[in-house]
């Protein structure tokens, strides 16, 4: 690829999903949707970053961080035009779905791999599985104790399992209905709302990761559905590998 591609910089992933953190995903579907041509590089020391997260993307020497504002330097500086087909209102709901689902249902997730007992074991092993013994021990506790800390500063952290859970369940059942019959969250076409929806809903449905939260999806078959049209439209090439 020529020089001047994008790169976008996220965790690694598996061959059955397009990246176990669900903001990379979001990145990676908006470069689809604006047409632009990309190369991926992973990393999996976020620390590395200049806002110690990902994703992260590479336009030359620039670098932008985070995927609120990738999504935005997309829009200002290549043109993108992501929800210019929505009405004010609709522009209106779709930032509001994508709050709901950055600022509450992600948090959710995290407790689900993270600080839940069961989910636990499998997301340590997948993160650190490589990392040698006893070096092993001492991050993963490391880590952890910041998640669980950072969950309960967010505040979903303090409440209990069933609480977290039934959180999720009606975030879950807002997509649902907004969603309803419609290829989109806001009809044939999407935004990028869906970006971030689909980002989420597709760690849910697909991946190595165990999670509770996808047991609340039985109860929305559109979503499942949802899913599977974004894998079609955006990652055929998982779907004919998988």
């Amino acid at each position: 690829m020529p020089a001047d591609t994008l790169k976008l910089v996220q965790f690694h992933t598996t061959p059955d999903i397009p990246n176990y953190s669900p903001f990379c995903v979001k990145a990676e579907v908006l470069l689809k949707m604006a047409g632009l041509p990309y190369e991926i590089e992973t990393l999996d020391d976020p620390r590395k970053t200049p806002k110690g997260k990902l994703p992260m993307l590479r336009d030359g020497d620039k670098i932008i961080a985070d995927s609120e504002f990738i999504q935005r330097y997309l829009i200002s500086e290549k043109g993108a035009k992501f929800d210019d087909y929505l009405s004010p209102r609709e522009k209106a709901q779709a930032h509001a779905f994508g709050k709901m689902i950055d600022e509450r249902t992600y948090w959710a997730l995290v407790y689900d791999r993270w600080v839940n007992e069961k989910n636990w074991p499998v997301t340590r092993d997948f993160w650190f599985g490589d990392v040698p013994f006893p070096l092993k021990q001492f991050v993963t506790g490391m880590v952890r104790k910041s998640v669980v800390k950072a969950s309960k500063g967010h505040g979903i952290g303090n409440h209990s399992p069933d609480e977290i859970y039934a959180l999720a369940k009606s975030d879950f059942e807002a997509i649902s209905n907004q969603l309803g019959d419609n290829e989109f969250l806001f009809g044939d076409k999407p935004s990028s709302a869906d970006a971030i929806a689909f980002g989420f809903l597709v760690n849910m449905v697909r991946g190595q990761l165990t999670n509770q939260v996808h047991e609340l999806l039985d109860d929305y078959p559109n979503l499942t559905l949802y899913v599977d049209r974004g894998m079609e439209r955006w990652f055929p090439e998982m779907i004919s590998s998988s």
